[in-house]
């Protein structure tokens, strides 16, 4: 692997290749091999798709990420080789010397928007402190949130930078007043607290917007944040050694074979929290506006109960009425609806009726459930129907006061048998223009238990016959009731 690094590129890129060289030598495990990557180097090529899921149903995919916990581990080592600038006036030369590593570990790791916010918000802390300046956190945040979008304005739309600074902005609110509420004489006892203070206290404001963005809410996420912090302490620490010292390979191997077993143990925890989470979490909804109610309402209350005003208080608890009252109004109009959906899975076809905060399975040729599951899943949550019915095997529905007829097998009739919709679901032959005279349909639908050439074929003939058609592999899913 380190063979094929060439020699004309970058030093960042050159020591990264090196390091995914030393951790593909030393950790034979393919799972603990792509965890490595991407905590250390943010490298996630290798990644198990398993892991981050488990990881993403637990709440804690945010260690996958490099973020301020890399780069504070990492100025912890740097700190810890220059103990010996242990007097206050060599202060300034312990940050001149870990803000150019810390940068030079951030690109080479990537570049990432919570690699830089991180790092940019340490520039400016270790900036204050050498030169005794104040420290704001607020303050750094904002003027960190400036920079980064001075320099990429698109960053404002990226899921990944808005949650970093969220979380960020969660931790400088609330990690204070909530570490007050109890002060544990035990050493061990505020070690733990000051851990699940943080992990409340960044869950506040993260939870609702990942509600909105992923859909799912993590029911051990305090236990699951525990676990990961001392977790990913100690993996990144066999990381960073089996990499310095890769030029031991026995030494080398026995810390690799000691993180494939942290790994391993953790990955086991983390699939038995994830059980945990009832069905119905992994179906959540908020719409903007119902979000919007819900920050006003957390701003409103956190404002009164630090400055004790009851005009915030007031104006909290009337945003959560309005909250509530758009989650009942919600849920009312996902119980009336009625939708017919007819999915786009490549070689297959699968169609469903969704009503009453239920789907039903009207016909499917895919035998894929990973297939079925990707593609149904947001329509599920969009309308609230993920409970599944009895299966329904009539070939007429109406919806909205217009028919939708299931062709599953081939007529040759001349009598008339009109409907809104066709939806041919047989293989063979299709003659566009005889289905338009026999059921003289708005718009005659093909699935993709038909090949795209052949799909491309009917539509032309369609086309050619004046009768409207709509091709899934070229149209998208077809939906009625919208």
């Amino acid at each position: 692997y380190a063979a094929v690094i060439p020699a004309a590129a970058p030093i960042t890129v050159r020591a990264h290749d090196w390091c995914m060289a030393q951790l593909n030598e030393y950790l034979p495990n393919p799972k603990a091999r792509g965890l490595l990557q991407a905590m250390l180097l943010g490298d996630e090529v290798n990644l198990d798709e398993g892991l981050r899921q488990s990881f993403s149903d637990t709440g804690i995919v945010h260690v996958i990420a490099i973020s301020g916990g890399n780069i504070m581990l990492f100025f912890i080592l740097i700190a810890f080789l220059l103990r010996c600038l242990r007097h206050y006036k060599y202060l300034w030369l312990k940050y001149a010397i870990a803000l150019p590593l810390v940068w030079f570990y951030v690109i080479m790791a990537g570049s990432s928007p919570s690699a830089i916010r991180a790092a940019i918000m340490f520039s400016i802390l270790a900036w204050g402190l050498a030169f005794q300046k104040g420290n704001n956190t607020l303050n750094q945040l904002l003027a960190t949130a400036f920079l980064l979008l001075c320099a990429q304005p698109m960053w404002l739309y990226a899921i990944g930078f808005q949650l970093s600074f969220i979380a960020v902005l969660s931790l400088a609110l609330f990690y204070s007043p909530i570490h007050g509420l109890w002060l544990p004489k035990n050493w061990f006892a505020k070690q733990l607290w000051a851990i699940l203070c943080a992990s409340l206290a960044a869950e506040l404001l993260v939870a609702p917007v990942a509600i909105y963005y992923f859909h799912n809410f993590p029911v051990l996420f305090l236990i699951a944040n525990v676990a990961a912090y001392l977790f990913m302490g100690a993996v990144l620490i066999l990381g960073i050694a089996i990499v310095a010292v890769g030029w031991w390979p026995a030494l080398a191997k026995i810390m690799g074979n000691v993180a494939t077993g942290l790994v391993l143990a953790f990955d086991s925890l983390i699939k038995w929290m994830q059980g945990f989470n009832p069905t119905s979490f992994h179906y959540l909804k908020l719409t903007m506006p119902q979000l919007g109610m819900l920050g006003v309402a957390m701003a409103g209350i956190a404002y009164f109960l630090f400055r004790r005003k009851k005009l915030a208080l007031f104006t909290g608890l009337g945003a959560f009425c309005v909250f509530l009252a758009l989650l009942g109004l919600g849920k009312w109009a996902s119980l009336r609806q009625q939708h017919f959906v007819l999915y786009n899975i490549a070689k297959g076809n699968h169609m469903e009726y969704l009503a009453n905060g239920q789907y039903h399975v009207i016909g499917t040729d895919t035998l894929s459930p990973q297939k079925v599951a990707y593609a149904v899943t947001p329509s599920h949550i969009q309308w609230q129907a993920w409970q599944k019915g009895i299966d329904i095997t009539n070939e007429l529905l109406r919806i909205n006061n217009q028919t939708i007829l299931i062709l599953n097998k081939e007529m040759a009739t001349t009598a008339h048998y009109p409907t809104d919709y066709l939806v041919v679901n047989y293989t063979g032959t299709i003659n566009p223009r005889q289905l338009s005279a026999t059921f003289t349909p708005k718009l005659i639908v093909i699935g993709n238990n038909y090949t795209r050439k052949q799909q491309a074929e009917w539509a032309d003939s369609a086309a050619a016959a004046h009768a409207a058609i709509h091709t899934v592999s070229r149209d998208g899913a077809f939906v009625v009731g919208e």
